[in-house]
């Protein structure tokens, strides 16, 4: 911060990494780093510097809190895009050289998305629960946002939440192949800006309820006040030019956090410095603030420190905690000569000055926006107050090796039949898809898509607002995609990167892609946690609804075939060697709140009457906590049920039928997914009592509970 106010810039000649093709040649890129620091003795190969980088940050902020996780219950929550993308880019170009070479490799081990919040959970853990994020770039300010609503829902009493990621040739040669990168360090809102410069980062806030930092003695550097994730479902890489979602976002933040735009004293701009951005995000400033718009000091970090991709969410919330607690306000480096367009109050040299509240803004490819809002300590009242509410499935999908199936066609995947051929699934998305408008989506996206919009219709939802969204999940990303891109810019140059193929190798493309083509313009989030990603999306969709985030949220995950996966990453990360074919297939559930389900009038499935997630093994400890079974209940099991039983044995859940729905649904990692469609059927047909969804990976697992609809109004609450 000090730099920062001192105006330094940290760009310089990049030496990670040589792209001669590439438009630009500088990075604010981090050096002398070594994972030796922060890695155990012996395992610095499986750790990257993204995993680095998160656990020095993670580490200072845990510190600078006076708390430790092993000692206090701590939550963790990490945003990010890349994880170890920069390690393992060479070698996935190297074996789609020789495929009969692909096999389980250590180094491997950094490449999931979930490697950053692993590594921080195996440094400075135990934590008690730990999830991983992407929206693209504002995947840091989503983590802070998901641990706001953790705190809210009295889920947890402190999270740990931020992000992290590193540079890497993949990102480097995907902005250069867009013509988004600045041939000189970027110069945010100037007229003669010409791109962003990227940078790499780890940022880290430790959130907390009031109680339980007073309980402790804590001194708290501000309050998070509001909070607000939205999607613009415009295009995957522009942004809409009127700023209208983006201001739309903001000012669900400050009514959220109880505040209006007269208590702003700062706003800590996203700031990227291509000329479309800065045009849409000065516009939204303008349609949120109104005439005050023209008086409120305005920057970026970016103009200093780049754009530091999934980790900017974090460590500019973290710069506008400092701001705030230290009552002065960071400059936007590079801007001289303001763009007529961008007119704001900019700071060209940092400003002495009491910041009561402020806004930290974070947008992200496909028109994935967060905005969080902090404010000085004891200064405003209250913020408004959101009661839990009750959660309902109202629809469901499934594309697998059956067909295309709605919720109630899915039950088919509990009745006796032999299992699927391992590989592709036979899939036609002119079936479903309009191919016009679906050109930009790969195999992944129109997956998603059509499970969405297959859930929408069996829902009867016909219109959406911005008060719908949806969260699709993805063990290892587009893996197979990303080889064979890295495979053409090791071959041939960074001058045969592809604009077309760059967005498509994010974590978030599905979801971008799929709120894009359906117009969801309400939360949009990809979520990752390997042989588990289909829960951990859905128990994160029903957290935001139970909050009141969003009204309905489309909740599921997208799995393709992938030689990598099956015979590299899978049994590396997993610890199984051999599982046998892969398969694929995606799976979506509509979950809204309660009432939202009952105003339109729809027919509800299943009610979710409890859910959790845990860190570690399953133990019985856990299985203590389910409410009773009923007579008739069932079990259901992504894959791997050997071990649920086993956990089970010695209570009432021990009489239940187990399903394993990967039996007939194809082994993925996406299965879980296809588990709670079939439990939310089998409960709305009266096959079952009630259906429990257990999934568990290596070191993680989640439980859902289904009941019956809600009788009269009244929600059926088994807890």
């Amino acid at each position: 911060m000090d730099r920062l106010l001192a105006g330094d810039r940290a760009f310089q000649h990049l030496t990670l990494f040589s792209l001669p093709e590439a438009r630009s040649s500088i990075a604010a890129e981090i050096h002398d780093l070594s994972a030796a620091e922060v890695a155990p003795e012996g395992e610095t190969e499986a750790w990257s510097r993204t995993d680095t980088m998160a656990v020095l940050a993670a580490r200072d902020a845990l510190t600078g809190a006076g708390v430790h996780a092993s000692s206090l219950p701590i939550d963790l929550i990490v945003g990010g895009t890349t994880a170890g993308m920069f390690e393992t880019e060479d070698l996935l170009a190297k074996l789609s050289n020789d495929p009969s070479a692909i096999k389980p490799l250590n180094r491997m081990i950094s490449h999931p998305l979930t490697a950053p919040a692993d590594h921080v959970d195996a440094a400075l853990g135990p934590f008690r629960r730990v999830r991983t994020v992407c929206s693209a770039c504002s995947s840091g300010a989503s983590a802070v946002a998901l641990g706001a609503v953790w705190l809210k829902l009295g889920r947890s009493e402190r999270v740990l939440a931020g992000g992290a990621d590193g540079l890497c040739r993949l990102t480097y040669s995907g902005f250069a192949a867009l013509g988004a990168l600045s041939p000189e360090p970027c110069r945010p809102f100037d007229r003669r800006r010409s791109g962003l410069s990227l940078g790499e980062a780890a940022a880290f806030l430790l959130l907390e309820t009031e109680a339980a930092a007073r309980a402790r003695g804590a001194v708290p550097l501000a309050e998070l006040r509001g909070w607000a994730i939205g999607s613009e479902g415009h295009h995957i890489t522009n942004p809409e030019r009127d700023g209208h979602t983006a201001a739309r976002v903001m000012m669900q933040a400050l009514a959220r956090g109880g505040l209006t735009p007269a208590d702003i004293d700062y706003v800590n701009a996203h700031g990227t410095a291509t000329p479309l951005n800065d045009v849409m995000e000065t516009a939204a400033i303008r349609r949120c603030f109104g005439a005050r718009a023209a008086h409120i000091p305005v920057s970026t970090i970016k103009g200093q420190v780049g754009h530091t991709l999934g980790a900017a969410g974090a460590l500019e919330a973290a710069v506008t905690v400092l701001a705030i607690h230290r009552g002065a306000v960071p400059p936007t480096g590079g801007l001289e000569e303001v763009d007529p367009e961008c007119t704001l109050d900019h700071v060209y040299t940092a400003r002495k000055m009491p910041v009561r509240a402020a806004v930290s803004s974070s947008f992200g490819f496909g028109g994935m926006d967060t905005v969080l809002t902090f404010a000085k300590c004891e200064t405003f009242g209250p913020p408004p107050d959101v009661a839990q509410r009750g959660v309902v499935i109202t629809g469901g999908a499934t594309v697998g090796p059956l067909g295309v199936y709605t919720s109630a066609q899915s039950l088919e995947y509990l009745s006796p039949g032999p299992p699927p051929d391992g590989g592709s699934i036979a899939f036609r998305a002119a079936d479903h898809l309009d191919l016009t408008r679906a050109r930009r989506l790969d195999r992944a996206g129109r997956f998603g898509t059509v499970a969405i919009e297959k859930a929408l219709a069996e829902a009867q939802f016909t219109a959406p607002s911005h008060r719908t969204g949806a969260i699709l999940g993805a063990s290892f990303g587009n893996v197979d995609a990303s080889t064979a891109y890295m495979k053409r810019i090791y071959a041939k140059g960074a001058k045969y990167a592809s604009p077309a193929d760059f967005p498509n190798l994010l974590p978030s493309s599905p979801v971008g892609h799929a709120s894009i083509y359906l117009g969801l313009h309400g939360p949009a989030l990809a979520m990752s946690d390997l042989n588990v990603t289909a829960e951990t999306a859905m128990t994160t969709a029903i957290e935001l609804v139970a909050a009141g985030e969003a009204d309905h949220l489309f909740a599921g995950s997208v799995e393709e075939t992938s030689p990598m996966i099956e015979r590299c990453l899978g049994p590396v990360c997993e610890g199984i060697v051999d599982r046998g074919p892969r398969s694929e297939g995606a799976a979506v559930a509509l979950f809204e709140s309660q009432s939202a389900a009952q105003e339109r009038g729809a027919s509800i499935l299943a009610s979710v009457a409890y859910w959790t997630s845990w860190r570690g093994e399953l133990t019985p400890a856990i299985v203590a906590d389910l409410p009773a079974a009923p007579a008739d209940a069932i079990v259901l099991v992504g894959r791997r049920a050997a071990s649920v039983v086993n956990v089970l044995k010695g209570t009432s859940w021990q009489r239940a039928t187990v399903y394993t729905l990967s039996d007939r649904a194809g082994d993925h990692e996406g299965a879980g997914g296809f588990a709670v469609i079939a439990g939310a059927a089998a409960v709305a047909q009266k096959k079952a009592g009630a259906a429990l969804i257990v999934g568990k990976a290596k070191n993680r697992g989640y439980a859902v509970l289904l009941a019956p609809p809600p009788v009269g109004g009244e929600s059926a609450r088994l807890l």
